[in-house]
């Protein structure tokens, strides 16, 4: 059975309450784990749910949606906003990217179940879905790698969703968005919403184990903009663009080829050629072997760059994307 919330997340006005996780082991022999959740009743409206702390180590989107439950009230809202600001507590709490009680990614563990925290977390958001109109889920880096600021999309389903997609992923107006194909994993909270067929925008928003102020600031604006767009928050929203990019094939993903130390010289944003430097990955087990180069396969953007020097043959050092148009996107001409 999924947990419970402490507060009712239908009545007018204001609460601050947890989702009584209830487990039992060393650490928690006869006791609730509360995962902080806040609901927020203005009006008549449609739902919002905004979550953060998938993953514990990424902290951009923790403080956006801590900042978010504090500052709005009922009389911002025509409609309803639940934030969920740290929504995987244990990992957040270990600042660790899985829970440290059962070790298991919550970005996997849609739709959820009973068997362990990570799976009952899931059952509740899994279960809470059919009352979600929009939904924005606020990821970054975390502790090994480090983002362009940017949205992030599923293209797939009807061409009615598609265009729901659209408008909410220009509506959050980050400077660009990554479009992933329907072979993404659907057990991520991505997943879940494209089977309730509910708009989500996701972020990568910086990471590297600090907090990018820019890339927060950008979440914050795109996280408001997008609950006026929804009719969730009162205002008419700004009127924004992003730019689609996508990563059409595993070569796009360089990796380390060796374990050792990679020197790595791009940065995210950056534009690169195909047969450009990647990094120099150094051996740290014999001196005398030179470093290996490793480049680009493909032309494009650079989206993410692994910050964390020491590496394992197979990490992912960076990948890269490419322009995607809105047509492109809604599927026309297919």
């Amino acid at each position: 059975m999924a947990p419970a919330a402490s507060i009712d997340l239908k009545a007018p006005g204001k609460r601050i309450g947890h989702i009584e996780l209830v487990w039992s082991d060393d650490a928690h022999a006869y006791g609730v784990i509360p995962v902080p959740i806040v609901a927020i009743v203005g009006g008549s409206g449609p739902t919002a749910l905004v979550t953060a702390g998938v993953h514990g180590d990424e902290y951009e989107g923790l403080v956006i949606a801590r900042s978010l439950a504090a500052r709005l009230e009922p009389g911002d809202l025509a409609g309803r906003l639940i934030v969920m600001p740290a929504l995987n507590w244990p990992a957040v709490e270990a600042r660790a990217r899985t829970s440290p009680i059962d070790r298991q990614n919550l970005n996997r563990a849609f739709p959820g179940g009973s068997d362990g925290p990570t799976a009952l977390i899931a059952a509740f958001v899994e279960g809470l879905l059919p009352e979600i109109d929009i939904a924005v889920d606020l990821h970054s880096g975390g502790t090994q790698s480090s983002y362009t600021p940017c949205g992030y999309v599923y293209a797939m389903g009807s061409a009615e969703f598609r265009a729901r997609k659209l408008a909410a992923a220009h509506a959050f107006g980050a400077p660009v968005t990554a479009v992933v194909a329907a072979t993404a994993s659907s057990g991520s909270l991505s997943g879940a919403c494209e089977r309730h067929g509910v708009p989500m925008v996701a972020t990568e928003l910086g990471g590297g184990a600090r907090l990018d102020r820019t890339a927060q600031a950008i979440g914050e604006a795109g996280t408001l903009n997008l609950l006026r767009h929804a009719g969730v928050l009162h205002g008419a929203p700004v009127p924004t663009r992003t730019a689609f990019r996508h990563t059409p094939s595993r070569r796009a993903h360089v990796m380390a080829p060796i374990d050792g130390l990679a020197e790595t010289v791009v940065a995210p944003g950056e534009t690169v050629e195909a047969g450009q430097l990647v990094a120099r990955v150094w051996p740290t087990d014999d001196l005398a072997r030179p470093p290996v180069e490793v480049r680009f396969a493909e032309a494009g953007m650079v989206m993410a760059v692994r910050t964390m020097p020491m590496v394992k043959r197979g990490d992912t050092l960076c990948h890269t994307g490419v322009p995607m148009s809105d047509d492109d996107f809604l599927g026309v001409g297919r």
